[in-house]
């Protein structure tokens, strides 16, 4: 397996109480509309990141938009990795929204390994292009395309081998996620090798893999940083265990699941080389998205459960 460039980690694989987070986001008009009533939803994680971070055999602790960097720090300081979830927080530049948070939380994560203190980031669908997007110095360079509702396989690239996250791929996943369509896409802008290149940021991604849209539109698929424990997949692997909106092209075969599981116990794994917790268990507990109410969601919404925050 090729090896992170330019940085020296001691490896905590015996660390027992893993503890990642979930970036939240603005709660749509029609969540507030459908769920909250004259109240405030505030901020809003699909249950299915959760959900995934679990699977991998972590617990969730959930990040809050609309806070000051020093809170993003103290929270990252205690954790051992972020999620940044996909969903329909399309402005970046909103204040105090998810594109902020993202911009914090990737500062506050290269700062953190660049002094030699592991700290992985896992982009899904949104949350790839909020890597790419705060990477290019947070100027919009993503592609309006139409890539919703399919279920594809990967094209992966000739040198895909030469990463952390397929260089060490057993060869029925790799057969799965290249031949068979378990990757779910449902998004409506692409992040291009051409946009990464002319925003100057290709030297910082190795491109894993493509996809082209409906209209033959060639597309990023994943990206792996090539300093930083940095991963991001326009696809999303949550839904095939854990979406079943009916209309919608997510794919629950064993195949399908058994692809989804080899991500979810990647990024949990990358979690387990950071050697971050909590004060107190007290505080642990305390922190946790068990905290919160989930919500079955799935009669009127893309999403089986929901926690409002």
């Amino acid at each position: 397996m090729v090896q992170i460039e330019q940085i020296d980690f001691t490896s905590a694989l015996g660390n027992r109480y893993i503890v990642q987070s979930v970036l939240s986001q603005e709660a749509p008009a029609s969540f507030v509309r459908k769920f909250c009533g004259n109240a405030s939803c505030g901020s809003y994680i699909a249950a299915s990141y959760v959900k995934f971070v679990e699977g991998g055999g972590a617990r969730v602790v959930p990040i809050r938009i609309s806070q000051t960097r020093d809170y993003y720090r103290a929270v990252m300081r205690q954790i051992n990795g972020v999620l940044l979830p996909g969903g329909g927080a399309d402005d970046f530049d909103r204040p105090g929204g998810y594109g902020e948070a993202g911009a914090h939380i990737y500062e506050v994560a290269k700062e953190m390994n660049r002094q030699g203190d592991y700290f992985p980031l896992w982009g899904t669908c949104l949350g790839m292009e909020l890597l790419a997007h705060v990477s290019a110095g947070r100027r919009e360079l993503r592609a309006d395309c139409w890539a919703s509702n399919l279920a594809m396989p990967l094209n992966l690239c000739p040198d895909f081998f030469r990463s952390q996250l397929f260089g060490a791929i057993p060869d029925d996943i790799l057969t799965i996620l290249s031949s068979d369509p378990v990757n779910a896409h449902f998004h409506h802008y692409c992040v291009t090798e051409k946009n990464m290149t002319e925003y100057g940021i290709l030297h910082k991604w190795h491109i894993l893999a493509m996809n082209h849209d409906v209209e033959g539109m060639e597309f990023v698929s994943v990206i792996e940083s090539r300093k930083y424990p940095f991963y991001g997949i326009i696809f999303h692997p949550e839904k095939n265990a854990y979406e079943w909106a009916t209309e919608r092209d997510n794919p629950h075969s064993a195949d399908a699941i058994k692809a989804m599981q080899y991500f979810s116990n990647f990024f949990v794994n990358e979690a387990r080389k950071s050697n971050h917790s909590f004060q107190s268990r007290a505080t642990e507990r305390n922190s946790l998205i068990y905290n919160y109410k989930i919500r079955h969601t799935g009669t009127a919404s893309v999403f089986e459960q929901v926690y409002f925050l």
